[in-house]
């Protein structure tokens, strides 16, 4: 039966608003010229496009215009609706004939049927040829749904050499070295609420087509040469003129020589991840791609700095900090992985106290700001990883970035040696896939970033992964710009002979920042009791730390060098007690657990966090609370001790 749109479910209503809403689609589905149900004018589309939820408002003035989805009741609950043909999923289909796959979701969420692949029109025309002057345009002629995702091969290559409907070649004769093919897939993607539905047992829901080879050969003009065939011609020319002339001469290089020893006079890194977002939706992988990275680069000997969880203002303080450890010769690697977004082709990262509305410059850190940090410094290597969403924002907020950019015309300049490896296309969102440990960007960088190969290859290779990736592939596509003059690679050998001075600065510089303070020990006399505190590094993270704590007997002969004597097993008072830390209100520390130690014997453990936040000059100062294990919410006794500088907070030692 037909159903108004007006009246449909309130969470089938939801999601079909949520999906056209997404990069304003529902722009796509307006009709200018015939159909009556979706005219509409500029000027109106401009109206809607300025309000809240504006695609709610967009649905329901269809439904006001008669507009139906046709559906069968199949059960109880969103799922149970299974949507046919109606006018609006007639739309959508045939939109889907001039922008692809962008109408496959919201037709997914509305239940259309799968349809396997078939060769359209005529199942003799499988692939397509025109020409024009210089090239030659192959098109694959599978249609199906969902919108197939099409792989061109050679006759020489059992790797695909092009992904997309149509692959263009010049009309070269080195051309006619291959013949072409393409293969072409639809599939239901899994982890998607419409997932089940289509592929429960007994159900199709993928479907492979592979057409016959192409030959090219009567397309290819004798008169038209590609660049490399003409350097090659040009070559051989030059050498077969040597010859007659008898004049020494050599041949013209098809490629410059790479023939050099590449290395870094000093490697570092800073690594950010951001999660716990005050105003903004909790992020989940961050953390732990920040680690798989700060892990691999470390045993490539880089100076990895690694914090989790920044505002805006501290991200602003540890990239100056970080600047003092880039000179020339050096190999720089930064990485944010958090919330972000792009105005103007320039990316903008957020801190964890961005607002819920942070599309304005004033919440948010843009490349520019970075590069302007950096102008003065030369690395060999600055390669930019930015694991990050770059949805555009909203039009009426352009305005304020393109205002504040200004600023740093003054400041730009080209800088070599620079490597940007975005984790996704402008537009375009970077996501975590539900039960994986890395983000989508990760989860392939790190098979190859310890590769003995250029950080370009690197990059093209985590490229090629995601593109094979079936759940991400058409949502997530990586973008590489460079001005690398040499093929330089993440593990290329550190020789730091002739920068002595610097490396040693650096290297001073970045152990101070990953240096424990000394245990602290806390006398509970009249309780003949001591308490040791003491930590242990969280992962690669400078700005989180373990904090453990023990409960041993005190003797009075004991020194504060030496308060506990080796292989002295504690006593039943000792065994009844334990040491609880409190830390200021600033930072962020876990509940406390316990853990058990035939060495230490019970010791509590809580992980600290926000270590920068710590403004006190002396640094870090902590509460220790005496509790018996019968009531550990009473405290028996308390002392306050001062830690010192621990962690990224000695970095303060250095002003």
């Amino acid at each position: 039966m037909e159903t108004n749109l007006a009246d449909l479910p309130v969470r089938i209503f939801r999601v079909l608003s949520r999906e056209l809403e997404r990069d304003n689609l529902w722009v796509k589905v307006v009709d200018f010229d015939q159909d009556p149900i979706f005219s509409m004018q500029q000027l109106e589309i401009d109206n809607f496009l300025k309000r809240d939820n504006c695609c709610d408002q967009v649905l329901r003035r269809w439904g006001n215009r008669g507009q139906t989805v046709r559906r069968i009741l199949q059960g109880i609950g969103f799922i149970a609706f299974s949507f046919e043909v109606g006018d609006l999923l007639a739309r959508f289909q045939l939109l889907s004939r001039t922008y692809e796959d962008e109408f496959d979701p919201i037709q997914l969420q509305l239940r259309r049927k799968f349809k396997i692949l078939r060769w359209v029109p005529v199942p003799e025309e499988q692939v397509t040829i025109s020409i024009d002057n210089e090239r030659i345009k192959l098109e694959c002629k599978a249609q199906g749904f969902p919108c197939p995702v099409i792989k061109w091969y050679t006759s020489s290559s059992k790797e695909p050499v092009h992904t997309g409907r149509s692959y263009t070649v010049l009309r070269c004769k080195c051309s006619t070295e291959h013949q072409y093919k393409c293969i072409a897939t639809n599939e239901i993607p899994e982890g998607f609420s419409y997932s089940e539905h289509y592929r429960k047992p007994g159900k199709l829901w993928n479907s492979t087509l592979e057409s016959e080879f192409v030959d090219v050969t009567a397309c290819v003009r004798d008169d038209e040469l590609c660049e490399s065939c003409k350097n090659f011609e040009m070559g051989r020319l030059s050498q077969i003129l040597a010859e007659d002339e008898k004049v020494e001469k050599k041949p013209v290089p098809l490629r410059p020589n790479l023939d050099i020893t590449l290395r870094a006079a000093d490697k570092v890194a800073l690594v950010m991840s951001n999660c716990s977002y005050v105003h903004l939706p909790e992020l989940i992988t961050p953390h732990c791609d920040a680690q798989t990275l700060a892990d691999a680069l470390q045993k490539m000997n880089y100076k990895t700095v690694t914090l989790a969880d920044l505002t805006l203002d501290e991200m602003r303080y540890f990239i100056r900090e970080y600047k003092k450890l880039i000179g020339d010769g050096v190999y720089a690697v930064f990485y944010f992985v958090g919330h972000g977004f792009e105005v103007n082709g320039q990316c903008y990262l957020l801190g964890v106290d961005a607002p819920a509305d942070a599309h304005q410059p004033q919440h948010s850190m843009s490349m520019d700001w970075l590069l302007s940090i950096f102008r003065d410094k030369q690395p060999a290597l600055n390669l930019l990883l930015l694991d990050v969403c770059r949805k555009f924002v909203p039009y009426d907020a352009i305005g304020a970035f393109v205002e504040y950019s200004e600023q740093f015309k003054k400041f730009h300049r080209a800088h070599r040696n620079m490597v940007y490896g975005y984790s996704t296309s402008g537009g375009v969102g970077a996501y975590e896939v539900k039960g994986e440990i890395n983000g989508v960007f990760m989860k392939y960088l790190k098979n190859h970033v310890q590769l003995e190969i250029s950080v370009i290859d690197m990059l093209n290779k985590v490229l090629l992964d995601i593109g094979d990736d079936q759940k991400v592939c058409d949502l997530q596509v990586p973008e590489i710009r460079s001005t690398l003059t040499h093929p330089r690679s993440l593990a290329d050998p550190l020789i730091f002979d002739g920068h002595t001075a610097s490396f040693d600065n650096h290297t001073i510089h970045w152990r101070l920042m990953h240096e424990l303070p000394n245990p602290a020990t806390i006398r509970f006399e009249s309780h003949q009791l001591v308490a040791t505190v003491w930590f242990q590094f969280c992962g690669n993270f400078t700005n989180k730390v373990y904090v453990l704590a023990s409960i041993a007997d005190f003797r009075p002969s004991q020194t504060e060098e030496n308060e506990v004597e080796e292989n002295e097993e504690p006593s039943e008072n000792a065994l009844k007690h334990r040491a609880f830390v409190e830390f200021p209100e600033e930072l962020h520390c876990s509940d406390a657990k316990e853990y058990s130690d035939d060495e230490e014997g019970v010791s509590l453990y809580w992980i600290l966090s926000g270590l920068q936040k710590i403004k006190k000059e002396g640094g870090l100062s902590c509460e220790i609370h005496l509790r018996h294990v019968d009531d550990l919410d009473s405290t028996i006794s308390r002392k306050s001790v001062d830690i010192g500088h621990i962690l990224i907070t000695r970095i303060k030692c250095l002003q």
